[in-house]
């Protein structure tokens, strides 16, 4: 091929690249339509309305359920104190929360707030649990408890990785006792097992008294502190006044937050995910 043709071939290249591009550009600019994800229908290879495929938001993500609370209380401990407890219930299989917020409303006898009482726990996926307040003060005493859980937006709630299971944590040796020449006062404890494979960095014990007729009578909780994989933890809880009723029956919760990524302890110098978004 002599210099002229190939100057030519060279120079014809150049424009049909110009070309396709400006002919890109336009299709771009005036016919193509991006996935918007929120007209409300199906399509542009959404797997559901308005979500999957192109679409941020996971089609499972949107039937996640709100917490439910079972049951709140007040209990009184004396001189217008009381611990205030409630139980929660994530009915979602797969999905949690790392931190949700929640509102004790305690009521007098005519409907009136006395107080409120905030605070922010997490809830595991399909996973019941305690959420205590110890120690709340109250002139007035409340007929009436209510436990408000703040709405989360769906983008809050987070997937665990379809290989993860909840690590094996439990409580045994669970012992309640009323002190020897101590009127009054009485002591739940027993021995934290971190047998899973995982480090934890901060574990959460909740332990809730129930009488005969398997009404709560007491609650307590504490929280634990560097639990290496395999290793135990001996815990205690006390109450310094008499309690309401005589216990029949004691329930003793250990809890972790498998979304906290600093709640795992490093090794070999980093942290380890255990979770997908």
């Amino acid at each position: 091929m002599d210099y002229r043709r190939k100057k030519q071939t060279i120079i014809a290249s150049i424009l049909g690249l110009v070309f396709i591009s400006l002919l890109s550009g336009a299709y771009f600019k005036w016919f193509y339509v991006g996935a918007t994800c929120f007209d409300g229908k199906q399509n542009q290879n959404e797997e559901g309305l308005d979500c999957g495929g192109p679409c941020a938001m996971s089609c499972e993500l949107l039937t996640v359920k709100p917490l439910q609370v079972e049951w709140s209380k007040a209990i009184f401990l004396k001189d217008g104190l009381y611990d205030l407890a409630a139980k929660i219930n994530n009915i979602n299989p797969n999905y949690g929360l790392g931190r949700f917020d929640y509102t004790f409303k305690l009521y007098d006898k005519a409907g009136q707030l006395l107080m409120e009482k905030k605070g922010s726990s997490f809830s595991l996926p399909n996973q019941k649990k305690y959420i205590v307040e110890t120690n709340i003060a109250s002139v007035v005493a409340p007929a009436k408890v209510e436990l408000i859980v703040q709405p989360s937006e769906k983008t809050d709630w987070q997937k665990l990785t379809n290989d993860f299971a909840t690590p094996d944590i439990f409580v045994q040796d669970k012992q309640f006792k009323y002190l020897e020449n101590k009127a009054g006062e009485s002591q739940a404890s027993g021995i934290i097992k971190n047998n899973s494979v995982f480090d934890l960095d901060k574990i959460i014990v909740s332990v809730v008294l129930f009488n005969e007729s398997k009404e709560v009578i007491g609650v307590n909780k504490t929280e634990v502190y560097t639990v290496p994989a395999g290793q135990e933890r001996y815990f205690s809880v006390s109450w310094y006044s008499a309690l309401s009723g005589e216990v029949k029956s004691a329930d003793m919760l250990a809890d972790t937050n498998l979304f906290a990524d600093d709640n795992y302890m490093r090794r070999y110098g980093t942290v380890e995910k255990f979770q997908e978004y």
